[in-house]
């Protein structure tokens, strides 16, 4: 059964029609794979949610409800505080945000599959020593 981490951007598809949101709901709709993420995600997809309100395209309720759909989903949650370390080592030799690097590092140290949806990070991961590691979420369509 494949492995993904998947970062903030795969997650905040499962509560926002974006490109690419199909394939994100099959992450959640089929039981081939096993999720995994540090622990943060929630604060991010928390966070995405709120900007989401602060421009009116969602009320507060809705991104309550969101919080609680995401507390619902069966992802394997590691620590952050215990990737930070190698992630910032991480951060530094592809120069991309500490906060990208933790969810690289986990892939790496899981042997799982970084997920994203994020063009810019996975452009520029894929173009380095460390493409082995990092999955587009537009190619789960293939």
């Amino acid at each position: 059964m494949p492995q993904y981490v998947v970062d903030a951007s795969v997650a905040a598809k499962w509560y926002f029609e974006e490109e690419h949101s199909a394939e994100a709901a099959r992450l959640l709709a089929e039981e081939d794979f096993e999720l995994l993420a540090p622990d943060f995600i929630r604060l991010e997809v928390a966070a995405v949610a709120w900007k989401r309100v602060i421009r009116n395209e969602i009320t507060p309720e809705k991104a309550e409800e969101i919080m609680g759909e995401i507390g619902k989903v069966p992802i394997g949650l590691a620590p952050a505080v215990d990737l930070v370390s190698a992630a910032l080592n991480t951060a530094l030799k592809v120069r991309r945000s500490v906060y990208d690097s933790v969810y690289l590092t986990h892939a790496i140290q899981s042997g799982a599959l970084l997920l994203t949806g994020d063009r810019k990070l996975y452009d520029a991961i894929k173009a380095g020593d460390l493409a082995a590691h990092i999955a587009w979420i537009g190619d789960l369509a293939q």
